[in-house]
């Protein structure tokens, strides 16, 4: 029989990846009620996997009036862009001392490569593949503190949100950006790689910012 503990991660899990797969769309609620004739279990389990949510970001809780998938702002994904540029500058330099392989990663870009932007469906892939690409990097650097840091800024559905709209040229572009980050790699040059990596995720920054405007 699976432990209280056990249970509140496995509903935490579940619902945080149904957010992550926009399942469960921003600002829609979460009903304790159904959530606990889902899991079979009491709301107990639920309100705490719920209040674990909200602590990471993906929920926002309202007195009197119950949990919902929180909606992110343009000055959200502009402040979350800010962290994750320094967050992967400093994952690339890590590569670049731990001598990391680009083989896992060129394979990556090579399946983006394929992708054609006039196709809904692949453009999602397109974008699923892309945080794959950003994800990996951070892991490949060993450093745990950083990889958790990264994973509670929940890009998986920033990246999403932003790729919808991504047109061939910039398609183009975003994986010229890329292959160029490998070639800095596989020289091992930080610096450059570092300040170019930096620049490549700055630009999203910036361009979340003019949109506020």
């Amino acid at each position: 029989m699976a432990t209280r503990t056990a249970i509140i991660e496995q509903i935490y899990e579940d619902i945080r990846d149904k957010i992550l797969k926009n399942e469960y769309t921003p600002g829609s609620k979460l009903s304790e009620n159904s959530l606990s004739a889902d899991y079979h279990c009491s709301r107990t389990p639920v309100r705490e996997a719920i209040k674990r949510l909200e602590q990471d970001g993906f929920v926002t809780v309202l007195p009197q009036s119950g949990s919902y998938v929180k909606e992110l702002t343009l000055k959200d994904y502009q402040h979350i862009a800010e962290v994750r540029t320094y967050l992967e500058s400093l994952a690339f330099r890590l590569n670049c001392e731990n001598e990391v392989d680009i083989t896992p990663f060129s394979a990556i870009l090579d399946a983006m490569d394929r992708c054609d932007m006039d196709n809904p469906n692949e453009v999602m892939t397109f974008s699923d593949l892309h945080f794959q690409f950003h994800l990996e990097m951070v892991k490949a650097s060993g450093n745990e503190i950083l990889l958790t840091t990264f994973n509670r800024l929940n890009l998986n559905t920033n990246s999403l949100l932003f790729y919808q709209r991504l047109s061939t040229q910039g398609k183009v572009q975003t994986q010229e950006e890329h292959r160029k980050i490998l070639e800095f790699l596989e020289k091992r040059d930080a610096t450059r790689g570092e300040k170019f990596m930096f620049a490549h995720l700055w630009r999203k920054r910036n361009a979340y910012k003019r949109s506020r405007v």
